[in-house]
């Protein structure tokens, strides 16, 4: 059919060189519901919410769960890429983690930008890769082997306490390596009720920016979990003082995160603060457990209920000749469980396009992990764990978030997939998952992550009984 242009004479095709139209971020669809009704949705439905919102109004939506914000989710692959590659200075993260701060405080790497961010980025780098890394792999193997070994036999448990114990010391390994601090077994136990938090609804709460009256208030309502809270960060906030302040004495610096910290310094060449170092060192306890706690938790909720997947862990761990298929299961467990269904917020502080739309000064972009790691147009058969997917695959870049992407993808990848196959392995070499009721287990909320309901309960079987029986 011919075209307006050839009609008329012209022999170029016009047509086919016109832009797609830009649509204003205001123009997208979204949710209607009141900002309450929005906000217990995401707190308590949210993958489930974040399905019916896509299925309602594509890879690119509104959202209002925040007084005044103007929060956008994409989870279209291409719109992912090109905010991941966005400059610098065109995104920010800075109030992406602003419910968090009441754990980790606001001088960290999780409220950086631009170079500030590059600079510090760069100077914790070595304290977890190279020989970093080695040390650190070794003792998550070794680590996740002495708690694995501890954790209760052939009664119902639910995982995830002992999971995040477990997260906890490997990231002791990570921030204090060869040196621990002679307050650890206190100071690792107040870090543990610090994050207890996050079970409470009042976790999402930025209360410390709230009038006094408020927090008394909260804290005087003993089921808030806020004067707990508080508390326990107060007594952590002190022996972590205390150990920063002994290694500093001691002059002991090796390749572990407190080190780099100490060697930092500011463009005037003074030392980073106590209260600086404590922030750093805190937001690592805290993204750096509580992720993959939850990782390990899913793994071995799907297996307790996939067992011919478990079953064929079992028999490569038993015949050592590699991890193809272990790892596999770990990229596809995070796949269909990522810990955070959505990455860190991105806030426009330039005017940009993606994917035809233009998102203005002051828009929020949510990108997420679970909409794209479950997106049927790059996964058959999304909903069902298969980790045949990534037999001798690699994840793709901008298919495959749980780590997140761009200049702030997770530090700690590679630690975190170390410790999630590490605790398989222990778990899945000596006993057999037991579970008399095989529903899985629905999502909840622990903070901005999502855990089994019930932390994962099962129960743990040595082989060896199993074993016996067989031969009897």
């Amino acid at each position: 059919m011919p075209t307006p242009d050839t009609m008329t004479g012209c022999p170029v095709d016009h047509s086919a060189m016109r832009q797609p139209e830009v649509i204003p971020s205001t123009e997208l669809p979204g949710s209607t519901l009141p900002l309450i009704a929005q906000l217990w949705k995401y707190r308590t439905l949210r993958t489930v919410w974040l399905s019916q919102l896509r299925t309602e109004h594509g890879h690119r939506f509104r959202m209002n769960f925040r007084p005044k914000a103007k929060i956008y989710l994409i989870s279209d692959p291409d719109d992912v890429k090109a905010m991941f590659l966005a400059p610098r200075d065109v995104l920010h993260t800075g109030n992406g983690s602003d419910i968090l701060e009441k754990f980790f405080g606001g001088t960290g790497l999780a409220f950086l930008d631009e170079e500030a961010h590059l600079a510090r980025r760069k100077a914790l780098m070595p304290s977890i890769k190279g020989e970093a890394f080695k040390r650190i792999e070794a003792a998550a193997i070794a680590r996740a082997k002495h708690d694995v070994a501890k954790w209760p036999r052939e009664e119902i448990i639910s995982v995830h306490p002992h999971a995040h114990r477990y997260t906890i010391e490997v990231i002791r390994e990570v921030v204090f390596g060869r040196v621990t601090p002679s307050s650890w077994d206190d100071l690792g136990e107040e870090i543990f009720q610090v994050m207890e938090f996050n079970n409470h609804l009042a976790t999402v709460l930025m209360f410390e920016r709230a009038p006094r009256p408020v927090t008394w208030l909260l804290r005087a309502i003993r089921s808030t979990g806020v004067d707990h809270f508080l508390r326990h960060r107060e007594r952590a906030d002190e022996l972590l003082f205390e150990a920063i302040e002994e290694r500093r004495s001691s002059g002991d610096l090796g390749d572990d995160m407190l080190s780099m910290l100490l060697r930092i310094t500011h463009d005037d060449g003074s030392a980073l603060s106590t209260r600086e170092i404590r922030d750093e060192v805190m937001t690592m306890f805290v993204a750096g457990t509580e992720t993959t706690a939850s990782a390990i938790c899913w793994a071995l909720e799907y297996l307790s209920r996939e067992p011919e997947v478990a079953q064929r862990v079992r028999a490569e761990l038993d015949e050592g000749a590699g991890d193809a298929y272990l790892t596999a299961v770990v990229y596809e467990l995070l796949r269909v469980r990522p810990p955070l269904p959505m990455i860190i917020l991105r806030k426009v502080m330039k005017p940009l396009e993606i994917g035809g739309v233009r998102y203005e000064v002051g828009d929020e972009l949510f990108a997420s992990a679970h909409l794209l790691n479950h997106d049927p147009n790059h996964y058959d058969d999304a909903e069902a764990f298969r980790p045949e997917r990534f037999l001798d695959v690699k994840p793709g870049a901008n298919t495959w978030i749980p780590f997140g992407g761009g200049a702030i993808r997770c530090l700690g990848d590679r630690i975190a997939i170390t410790e999630i196959k590490a605790v398989l392995s222990n778990v899945l070499s000596t006993c057999e998952l037991r579970r008399e009721d095989t529903t899985p287990e629905r999502t909840r909320s622990r903070g901005v992550l999502i855990v089994p309901e019930n932390d994962a309960r099962l129960e743990l079987v040595p082989r060896t009984a199993d074993l016996k029986l067989v031969e009897n």
